[in-house]
């Protein structure tokens, strides 16, 4: 064989195996996936949400309640996107596992070390398809969260990247296989992510609003146990197996009743309400970092104005009615310290109703009780964008968008949605962002 055919054969053999490693199985770690403009969008609601899988969704979809389906109306112009379905009232963990096993039409995962340490079933429920093909292998995925959300798909990119070896330790021991979510090596999976109205630092309606979230609290998990057991559960499943809240068909209905009412779900420690706390929004944060190939988009919401007289921030008066207590509360709470010690000050008290404006722009970690956002590099993690300027987006830093004048539903064409036509406005924008990372020559 000459040198040239050497050469030819070499060449042939790369190219073959750099082609084979994006057309292995979706569950092959280490894996590089081309991206294009053919990557769908999934949209993953916040708390209390739901997405396509609930029932209640064909009626009134979280992704446009007021303003028809928001992923129906993108679909029709040309856009491919869908909504997941993660637990309503599940932690970042939890949900984020979901979302995984929802991607890639497989039984949820929770992880044997997390599960064990929380007290619940490590496997959950069984997708028995992808919520779309050729994820991993053929597309990348951009993902949009709201809310709860943000926190959700930010964890499941940390996961996507770089994995959990605490998780595969403890798979190993146990004598099982560990959930690819927690081997890594899949960032290039995930193309884009766009946070809209996220509590990236926690939310100080938590700690200003005692009495309202004691009764949001107590009401969600009897909700939860309710439609649990019930035919409630096919419009809007709480995806609370794990826990032991599920019907049993091998017990009476006394049985179940009383095994269900009497789990406290809240005792675990594994929930959304705990996560959303600004300590724990921080704790998550440290353990997140910003993915070079990755491209970030945040939307923080105000809708308060301030109070001449006080200056405190009180709600405008397009704002839903049913966040008026709240957002009150949120705005004037400052000058005050969080348990593990955040000094909370004035910046915290613009809100949208239930999420403060500074803490939707983009996550913070802490360093020597300051609150930064860097990349791995050790630079600012964020530029302010002004939503109209000619601009190539970077991968792997936060672009901040305008503050929208928008409580925290209308973000989604929620009650007292600003109009279907700007709603329908800001999402046709935020698509033309994230396709405009592709660039012209993709």
């Amino acid at each position: 064989m000459t040198r040239r055919n050497k050469r030819f054969l070499s060449l042939l053999l790369a190219l073959t195996l750099a082609v084979s490693l994006c057309v292995l199985p979706a569950a092959a770690a280490d894996q590089t996936c081309p991206s294009s403009k053919n990557d769908p969008v999934v949209f993953v609601h916040g708390l209390m949400g739901w997405g396509e899988r609930a029932g209640l969704n064909s009626v009134l979809p979280y992704w446009g309640m007021t303003t028809g389906s928001l992923t129906a109306y993108l679909n029709s112009l040309g856009y491919e996107t869908y909504s997941a379905t993660v637990g309503p009232i599940s932690s970042a963990w939890d949900r984020a596992c979901e979302l995984y096993a929802q991607l890639t039409g497989t039984t949820v995962d929770y992880g044997a070390a997390h599960s064990a340490a929380h007290s619940h079933a490590r496997y959950g429920i069984a997708y028995d398809r992808p919520l779309f093909d050729g994820w991993g292998t053929r597309r990348a995925v951009n993902l949009v969260g709201h809310s709860f959300g943000g926190a959700t798909t930010r964890l499941f990119l940390e996961l996507m990247a770089n994995g959990s070896a605490e998780e595969v330790a403890a798979a190993k021991a146990a004598g099982t296989t560990p959930s690819p979510l927690f081997t890594g090596g899949k960032s290039s999976w995930v193309h884009s992510m766009t946070e809209v109205a996220a509590p990236h630092n926690g939310t100080t309606f938590i700690e200003s609003n005692g009495t309202i979230m004691d009764v949001s609290t107590n009401l969600a998990e009897t909700l939860a146990k309710g439609f649990g057991i019930t035919e409630l559960k096919n419009l809007l499943d709480f995806q609370l197996e794990q826990f032991g809240i599920y019907k049993d068909p091998d017990e009476t209905v006394l049985e179940t009743l009383q095994r269900v009412f009497s789990t406290d779900f809240l005792s675990h420690n594994d929930n959304a309400f705990l996560d959303l706390t600004i300590d724990k929004s921080i704790e998550i944060n440290d353990g997140i970092g910003i993915e070079p190939n990755v491209y970030y988009f945040s939307y923080a919401g105000n809708q308060t104005v301030q109070d001449p007289v006080s200056g405190n921030y009180i709600p405008s008066a397009r704002m839903w009615t049913l966040f008026y207590p709240g957002a009150y509360n949120m705005g004037k709470y400052y000058d005050k310290y969080t348990a593990g010690g955040i000094y909370i000050d004035k910046s915290w008290l613009p809100n949208d109703g239930l999420v403060n404006t500074v803490s939707a722009l983009y996550p913070t970690t802490t360093d020597k009780n300051t609150t930064e956002c860097r990349r791995q590099d050790g630079s600012q993690g964020w530029v302010n964008y002004d939503g109209y300027s000619d601009i190539a987006f970077r991968p792997g830093i936060w672009y901040v968008m305008p503050v929208t004048r928008a409580d925290h539903m209308q973000f989604v064409g929620g009650i007292a949605n600003k109009s279907v036509i700007e709603t329908h406005l800001f999402y046709r924008n935020l698509m033309d962002d994230i396709y405009g990372t592709y660039g012209s020559g993709q």
